[in-house]
């Protein structure tokens, strides 16, 4: 009998037989865990074909439906095509209710070296680290530390910028300006990394301009993002990089995952980021800056940070859910903003949580349906065109978008609007 896995409940595992069986266990995270340590095969290190546990897993009917066979091979026909086409260089994972549905790597980690992309291969997420930074505010928020609507002041009282909100800084309501260019204008010299601290102090005795008064209007900020990861710190007496490691990754069982300041751990599998080509993109005196970015991970680490935020197990579920209302932007907008994540649409009134990232030839992309518990996750780490999520979400939603499908020259034009975070340096 078929049998579906609801989020967070169990996971499937192979027996020796090939049967799949329904593991069900009071640790649903440590299951998970063992699926995705088995799945560290599952992508052909040279062309992205699937190992073949993953083909045997997807093979089984009673695994994956017509339906999800159906959008993995459309999927992956696209992501093939994309790299034929030098325009795909990274890893694509695809899950839904608790199933992988396509799990795949593709070219360089490092091309001077001829390492390739592995499912451990790890990424800077750029933006996609906003999520996480908003989480762990809102984890504060569950114990009491703090308030959405606390002021700055609390915990920086010299803070010149009067009448902002932790809550205005989670929806990039805040109107300050983008230390990413004030700090590129005012420090001259960029050979040490700067530190969030370090940005707060700028700002406290030069007084940029700020782009607009508090709450006017939505304004993407990786200034807000800093300043939070500067109030976890506070309230928290950690570093940022160990509060998000004790309370957040290790809990979420993510092994792969680490804030990095500037350095990256001896033992990590980071890839190289390009620019274009294969010029490898330079670090910068702005890495040391974390919050608004700064987290590396994998696909399948990413996939454990989805499945996490249905148990409840790093935050109560009501409070989480806050995070995911629109209130960026205006009521009724077909894009906006919640608590580090951003919101969108499908032509059924679905809501779709999702964030893209760039930052130094890094491109990433991180979608999440509550739905029907549907999780996109695409790295790259070469820049060659920016992620089309629109035309992905038509092809996990096909029986939604008529006549829209993509054809096999992967051509179709994108209908993504541009915003703010479009003209941002790190998005």
């Amino acid at each position: 009998m078929k049998k579906t896995l609801q989020p967070g409940a169990g996971i499937l595992a192979v027996t020796e037989k090939k049967e799949m069986i329904l593991m069900r266990s009071g640790k649903p995270l440590l299951v998970l865990a063992f699926l995705l340590f088995l799945l560290a095969t599952a992508c052909k290190r040279d062309t992205g074909e699937r190992s073949s546990l993953v083909e045997r897993i997807q093979a089984d009917s009673v695994y994956l439906s017509n339906d999800e066979l159906l959008i993995r091979d459309d999927i992956e026909n696209y992501f093939n095509h994309q790299a034929r086409a030098n325009s795909f260089n990274g890893n694509l994972l695809v899950a839904r209710g608790g199933k992988i549905i396509s799990l795949r790597c593709y070219g360089w980690a490092d091309h001077a070296k001829k390492v390739k992309n592995q499912e451990e291969t790890v990424y800077q997420l750029a933006s996609i680290t906003k999520q996480f930074t908003a989480v762990a505010v809102l984890m504060l928020v569950d114990r009491g530390l703090l308030s959405l609507d606390d002021s700055i002041q609390r915990f920086f009282p010299a803070f010149p910028y009067k009448g902002i909100t932790i809550r205005m800084l989670l929806l990039h309501r805040s109107g300050l300006p983008n230390y990413i260019y004030f700090a590129d204008r005012y420090i001259k010299d960029k050979t040490s990394p700067l530190t969030n601290q370090f940005v707060i102090n700028l700002m406290s005795h030069l007084r940029p301009a700020p782009y607009y008064p508090p709450d006017i209007r939505f304004h993407y900020s990786n200034t807000g993002y800093m300043l939070l990861a500067a109030v976890i710190e506070k309230v928290s007496s950690k570093p940022y990089s160990l509060f998000m490691k004790k309370e957040v990754f290790e809990p979420a069982g993510m092994s792969h995952t680490f804030v990095s300041a500037g350095t990256i751990p001896d033992n990590a599998q980071v890839a190289v980021g390009y620019k274009g080509g294969w010029r490898p993109a330079a670090r910068t005196f702005l890495d040391g800056v974390v919050g608004d970015k700064g987290i590396y991970s994998t696909v399948t680490d990413l996939y454990r940070w989805d499945q996490v935020l249905y148990t409840g197990k790093l935050l109560s579920l009501q409070t989480l859910a806050q995070a995911f209302e629109p209130a960026g932007r205006k009521p009724g907008s077909r894009r906006n903003y919640g608590f580090g994540w951003r919101i969108t649409y499908l032509p059924d009134s679905t809501k779709v949580l999702y964030h893209t990232g760039w930052w130094e030839g890094f491109q990433t992309l991180l979608v999440r349906i509550q739905k029907d518990s549907t999780t996109l996750v695409v790295l790259k780490n070469r820049k060659s065109g920016h992620i089309d999520r629109d035309l992905l979400l038509s092809k996990l939603y096909p029986h939604l978008y008529p006549g829209e499908g993509e054809n096999a020259s992967g051509n179709k034009p994108s209908g993504e609007e541009k915003t703010e975070e479009d003209e941002a340096v790190n998005h």
